[in-house]
């Protein structure tokens, strides 16, 4: 009778252990997928404000760069290349455009500058590929002295230009399969618009 007790008991005392075990084990496994979406969200979130920030720098720079077309682009995209830090990457911009904007944000006339990075211009910076090129600094309407510089036919005033960055996104943690999903990241586009800024004759 007695070795009965004790041995209902043990078992009892075996299963309750083997709960704990089941239990403790989704737990466990809850709070470390919980963890690394908040590490993943916090690292993908201060790449969407590197590639804001940028975006928005080199638009202040395109705005500027009236008065020197033949360098416009160099310094925009030199300012780019300044503002990509860890755990941002220049090597997971896929494209940058520098364009003739409307007042939505698209693109006007076709006129674009696109870039890819490396390649042979501009290689302080690991070079960049020109793989559009309808809006050279050239063709950029400013104004010079209050004279119309580069306003070719259809710019009838100075030119909203816009600075588009578009980011290929990769995940930095084992997230996808904690939780099923697929594909190797995701897409952050940033576009910042800007009016040519008048230069002063010298």
């Amino acid at each position: 009778m007695g070795n009965r007790k004790r041995t209902t008991a043990d078992e009892g005392r075996r299963r309750a252990r083997g709960q704990a075990l089941v239990e403790f084990a989704l737990v466990f496994l809850i709070f470390v997928t919980i963890l690394t979406g908040v590490i993943e969200f916090g690292i993908g979130f201060s790449v969407k404000m590197q590639i804001s920030f940028a975006s928005r720098d080199a638009a202040v720079v395109a705005s500027e760069s009236g008065g020197t077309p033949s360098n416009a682009d160099g310094a925009i995209l030199n300012t780019i290349d300044k503002d990509i830090t860890p755990p941002a990457t220049r090597n997971l911009i896929d494209h940058v455009d520098i364009f003739w904007a409307n007042s939505d944000g698209s693109v006007k006339n076709g006129a674009i500058q696109r870039y890819t990075p490396g390649g042979p211009l501009y290689l302080g910076w690991g070079g960049w590929t020109n793989t559009v090129s309808s809006y050279p600094g050239s063709s950029r309407c400013a104004f010079i002295g209050g004279t119309a510089a580069g306003c070719l036919a259809l710019h009838t005033g100075p030119d909203t230009v816009g600075v588009s960055i578009v980011y290929k996104y990769s995940w930095m943690t084992p997230l996808p399969s904690l939780i099923g999903l697929t594909g190797a990241g995701f897409t952050f586009t940033q576009t910042n618009l800007t009016t040519m800024e008048p230069i002063p004759a010298i």
